[in-house]
This record gives C-alpha cells, sequence and structure tokens, in this order.
C-alpha cells in the first residue's frame, strides 16, 4: 500500500514550523560570559558564548546550518513529481 502524499501547503507549513522549532532551538540569542579572578596579576581569564532560547551552546553556523537544511528538504519535498514516461 503506497503512503499517502502530502499536499504541497502542508509540507510548506511543516517547513515553517521546523524552522521555528529550529529557530528557538539553536539561534544563538543569549550570550553568556564568566570570569575566573586569579590572585596573580595577568592570570585571570574569562569567556563567553551563545546559548539558545532554551539553554543549548550554539553558534550563527549551526542554526544556519540547520535552518538551510530545513530549507532544502522542505523545498524537495514539496516540488511537484514528474510522471514517469
Amino acid at each position: 500500500m503506497p503512503l499517502r502524499r502530502r499536499s504541497r501547503g502542508a509540507t510548506v507549513w511543516l517547513g515553517i514550523l521546523a524552522a521555528v522549532i529550529a529557530t528557538v532551538a539553536f539561534a544563538p540569542i543569549v550570550t553568556v560570559g564568566w570570569c575566573a579572578d586569579a590572585d596573580e596579576t595577568g592570570t585571570s581569564t574569562c569567556g563567553s558564548s551563545a546559548t539558545s532560547l532554551v539553554g543549548v551552546e550554539t553558534s550563527i553556523w549551526l542554526w544556519a546550518a540547520v535552518i538551510v537544511a530545513i530549507i532544502i528538504t522542505t523545498v524537495v519535498r514539496a516540488r511537484p513529481r514528474r510522471a514517469p514516461k
């Protein structure tokens, strides 16, 4: 029994939903920082990183790669099928 084909509209909406979820999970929205003070001059260190709204440490490149993968998948699944000759 063949699988039921989704309409193009449903596929596009599913892609939009996936992009929103990926943005919440992977978009670097919050910057967190830390510092470790030392007694000796010049040996203190600090750092920072970007996290998403859900607290996942992320970067702009990770988020962009996930969004591009979602866009490509949505376009491939939503394009019209060609009838076999």
